[in-house]
This record gives C-alpha cells, sequence and structure tokens, in this order.
C-alpha cells in the first residue's frame, strides 16, 4: 500500500495545465478525475468562436519552441515546425491525452461552481452545475491565470457608439474590414491582433503608456530562446545572489540587443523604450510587429485619455484620433473564488501590493512555493500560479509532478512556520518588483524554484549536472549528453533523464541529443 492508494483526486480545469496534472497523478497511483466545463480538452488552444471563451486565434503561433515548451515526456511529432501553429498544438494535446489513456479519467461539459471544505465528511466537496455534489479527498485547481478579463473605463466611453471590447472577443479580422481600429495595450495579444488586421482593417493603432521588449521567433536559423540554458541558469542565479540589479541589468541588455539585432534601432516614435525588465514581464515574440511599424501598416500611439465623441477619442499627448472599433488587450487576471473562502489563498492582499502601482488590481496568491496551499497544503493545490521565462507545458508538468510527489509521500514540505517564511520573502520580492513597473504576480526566481522542485519531484537533474559525485560519474561515462544538459537546449526532456522518485522516460536522451543535433545544424523541426 502507497499514500496514494485509495485517495481520489479532483483536478479542476483539463487545459495543457489540468491533462499534465491528471497524467503525473495517476502515475503515482491517485484516483483521479479531471473536470472541464467546455466539451473539449485543450483549454485556450481550442479555436473558438465563443466570444465568451478564451481561445487562440486561427493564426496563432507559439512563441516559445516546441522542444522547450513541450511536456517532459512527450515531444512534439519531429516535422513539426519549431513554432507551430495553434491547431498543431490542439492536435498534441489530444494526442497527449490519448497516448497516456487520460480520456476515461476525463469528464467533460461538468461546470464545477465551487469547491467547498466539507467538515463533516473530511473531504473536498464539489458542487457541480446540474448534478449532485461530489467529494475528494484531494483538489487540485489547474484552470490557469487567464479566467478574469481586465477591461479599463474610459471617461466618456459612453459618448462612443463604435465597438468598444476585449480581446476576448476578437475571433477573425473579417468583422473588422474597412474599420479604423485602436488597440489599447501592447503586448503579445496586441501584437497578434494588430498583425491579424492587416489587410482587413483601414488603420491599426496600437495605444500604448508604456515600453515593450519585441524578440523575434528564431534568431541564426533557431529559435531565439534556445540560449537560456541550465549553466545560463546557474550563472544568472549566482549574480541575482551577489549582484542581483547587476544581474537583470546584464539579462536585459543580453534582451535588447536581441532584438536591435533582428530589427535595427527602435524608432522613437513608436515609444517602446524605456524597455521594462523581462525578468519580471513577457516580451513580446513577434517576426512581424516592428516591419510592420516601421511600414505604416500599423501606428504606435499613446494611452487614450478619453472618448470625446461617436468615432473620436483623445489621446494623453493631447491628438484626436477617430475610430470604429477599441480592443482591449489589457490582459487577464487569476479568479481563486471559485475555492471556500476560507482557503482563498488571495483573500488577504497586502497593502504594499494594493499600493503597488503594478499590482493592476490583481490577487497575489500566498501559497507555498506558488503551489501548495498553506491552509491544506496535504489537499489542496494550484497549477498555473508559478511562472518564469520558460514553456508553460514543461513548467506545469513539473509543478504536477511535485504534488503528486509529495501527496504520495515519496516528498515532504516544511512545517507551516517555514512555509509561511518561504511565501512572506516572495510577496515581498513581488511587491517591490511591482513598485517598479507591472509584474507577473505568479513570477519566481527561476533557478531556486527549479532546486526546490528538482528535489520535490525527484528528478535528479541538480545531483547529475552538480559538484557531488553523482554529477562526476555522469560527466565521466556520458559526456557527450552532459555537455548538452549542462550548455545547450534546455530540452523539456532533460527533466525525465534520470531515475528518481517520479517516473524517468527511457526516450529522453534521444530526444536532448536529437534537439541539440537539430539546433547545430540549424534544420528546425526537421527530422533526422
Amino acid at each position: 500500500m502507497t499514500a496514494a492508494s485509495g485517495q481520489t483526486v479532483a483536478v479542476i480545469g483539463l487545459g495543457a495545465m489540468g491533462l499534465a496534472t491528471v497524467k503525473n497523478l495517476l502515475e503515482e497511483g491517485f484516483q483521479v478525475t479531471g473536470f472541464e466545463r467546455s466539451a473539449y480538452v485543450g483549454g485556450l488552444w481550442h479555436y473558438t468562436k465563443d466570444p465568451e471563451t478564451l481561445s487562440v486565434l486561427e493564426s496563432t503561433v507559439v512563441n516559445v519552441s516546441i522542444d522547450r515548451g513541450c511536456y517532459t515526456d512527450f515531444p512534439f511529432p519531429k516535422d513539426t515546425p519549431a513554432h507551430c501553429s495553434a491547431r498543431e498544438v490542439q492536435d498534441y494535446l489530444e494526442s497527449y491525452a490519448d497516448h497516456f489513456n487520460l480520456r476515461p479519467h476525463l469528464r467533460l461539459n461538468t461546470d464545477v461552481k465551487r469547491i467547498w471544505r466539507s467538515d463533516e465528511h473530511a473531504k473536498w466537496q464539489l458542487e457541480l452545475a446540474g448534478a449532485a455534489s461530489e467529494y475528494f479527498d484531494k483538489v487540485v485547481v489547474a484552470t490557469g491565470p487567464h479566467q478574469l478579463p481586465m477591461m479599463p473605463q474610459f471617461e466618456g466611453e459612453e459618448l462612443f457608439t463604435g465597438r468598444l471590447m476585449h480581446s476576448r472577443a476578437f475571433k477573425t479580422a473579417d468583422a473588422f474590414t474597412g474599420k479604423r481600429v485602436v488597440i489599447v495595450g501592447l503586448g503579445n495579444t496586441g501584437g497578434d491582433i494588430a498583425d491579424d488586421l492587416i489587410g482587413h482593417a483601414s488603420s491599426i493603432s496600437i495605444s500604448h503608456n508604456r515600453g515593450a521588449v519585441i524578440m523575434p521567433r528564431e534568431r541564426g536559423g533557431v529559435p531565439a530562446t534556445n540560449p537560456l540554458s541550465y549553466r545560463f541558469l546557474i550563472i544568472i542565479s549566482i549574480l541575482d545572489w551577489l549582484l542581483p540589479r547587476l544581474a537583470e541589468v546584464l539579462f536585459n541588455r543580453k534582451a535588447a540587443q536581441v532584438m536591435q539585432g533582428a530589427f535595427g534601432d527602435p524608432d522613437p516614435a513608436w515609444n517602446l523604450r524605456p524597455f521594462p525588465s523581462v525578468r519580471v514581464t513577457n516580451p513580446i515574440i513577434s517576426d512581424t510587429l516592428i516591419p510592420n511599424l516601421r511600414s505604416g501598416a500599423i501606428r504606435s500611439v499613446p494611452g487614450i485619455k478619453r472618448f470625446t465623441g461617436p468615432d473620436e477619442l483623445e489621446l494623453e499627448n493631447g491628438d484626436v484620433i477617430q475610430a470604429d472599433a477599441v480592443i482591449c488587450c489589457t490582459g487577464y487576471k487569476n479568479d481563486f473564488r471559485l475555492v471556500d473562502p476560507r482557503y482563498d489563498p488571495a483573500a488577504d492582499p497586502s497593502p504594499a501590493w494594493l499600493n503597488a502601482a503594478g499590482s493592476h488590481d490583481r490577487p497575489l496568491p500566498r501559497l507555498y512555493q506558488n503551489v501548495f496551499s498553506l491552509k491544506a497544503p496535504d489537499s489542496l493545490a494550484y497549477v498555473g500560479c508559478a511562472w518564469f521565462v520558460s514553456g508553460a507545458f514543461c513548467l506545469a508538468d513539473i509543478v504536477s509532478m511535485c504534488i503528486a510527489q509529495v501527496w504520495a509521500g515519496k516528498s515532504s514540505l516544511p512545517d507551516h512556520t517555514e512555509m509561511e517564511r518561504w511565501v512572506q520573502r516572495q510577496e515581498k520580492r513581488i511587491c517591490a518588483l511591482a513598485q517598479r513597473g507591472t509584474v507577473i504576480p505568479a513570477s519566481v526566481p527561476p533557478r531556486q524554484w527549479l532546486v526546490w522542485a528538482d528535489k520535490t519531484a525527484g528528478m535528479g537533474v541538480e545531483e547529475h549536472l552538480g559538484w557531488g559525485w553523482k554529477g562526476w560519474v555522469f560527466w565521466w561515462r556520458d559526456r557527450q549528453l552532459w555537455r548538452m544538459a549542462m550548455n545547450g537546449v534546455l530540452a523539456a526532456s532533460i527533466w525525465r533523464l534520470f531515475e528518481g522518485k517520479r517516473k524517468a522516460w527511457d526516450g529522453a536522451r534521444d530526444e536532448v541529443l536529437r534537439v541539440n543535433t537539430v539546433q547545430a545544424k540549424g534544420r528546425l523541426g526537421k527530422d533526422l
């Protein structure tokens, strides 16, 4: 008998994060049921025309290469482009569910309305729409960070007779043919929608008040993010510890060099400077946005001050422009209200967070390692609340491995006092960053977090790439693989190379070698 035997777990949400969670919990022997209110798996990667449902655009292309952005033990098909389409991602997620035989454990078209802690049953009660409640020993919330659209309010917006909408409702550029469109917010979504509108809208303006780092998808024939190796994480971590501001300066300088190397110096009229720190804010990944700004197909304008008429709006610099549609690409915030208020990790925000300029009224969850509930760490956890520059699928895979190993009794958490101390340090760090500008609340220090995750999930990477005896033995016995794992592409499969607590993958070595060989030859996504 193991700690997992007979234990029931509900996984809420069956997008990319939820699917990995179901799979990793099943591997440890838990009785798992995944719940999804939609009729399909894949979450936002499944394109839908429903304006009330968040989804990718039909034209969406992934920003992180598939070698880093896939699951740790299930690579994309070898003939998939390094930056593939949304349709290919959806097919990949469907294949993942089939390959690991997850479907018997998934319940689609099932809406979980609330999750309560039942003291009577000593279990979690799932209140289901149109059905009787069900009870589970443990719950993982994997609904992701893109839940509540953040819609700004503008002075005089009642005067505007055009279409004022959030980007969630944008599904096709055809609806804006011949229209004068203003996009609010310069980010990945805003850039994608602006590109989509070319050839349809009569004019396209991106209205924004802060700068942006814009990176190409590829550089020198390989994905631009692939040089972020395991060794690079170690070096940045050491600098973070000794000279944190210098580490940030060097990281941001490197990002700016990549941007300028790909596109040249940005025109001051585009208002891209000062560049925000890519340590806390996602860079924009686009091969076409700057060329379209340079050609005039897309205009960069200041933020909106107010609406002044049926089709007019005034900008912060006093200019007045005309618009038939305003699309707010202003992001989303997490929603923790699904869970019993007594266990809501964002219920008591600190004054420091509420008053920080970069908090933007978003919740800041208080979770150990941005994963485990402080009040019920043995039965309530979240996937999607830890972030750093990485592939989202890979990160969700690692997070759910940690949850599975802790709940299976193979790894342990510190006592409540130590977990609370970690949360306080993390909260202080995020609040300090938010004083300087917009920050992603889920941001964690990558190297420090990965060291914890490696030990907790039992992946063995730190031991085999470190200075201990296992590291020296690995270096001596398999010099080629050691070099690729340490200095090459930080491929997702690295986290399944070694035997440990979680299940290793016997194809991991070949995949690490293949990914690095492909990069060396500059043949992105080609079958060697």
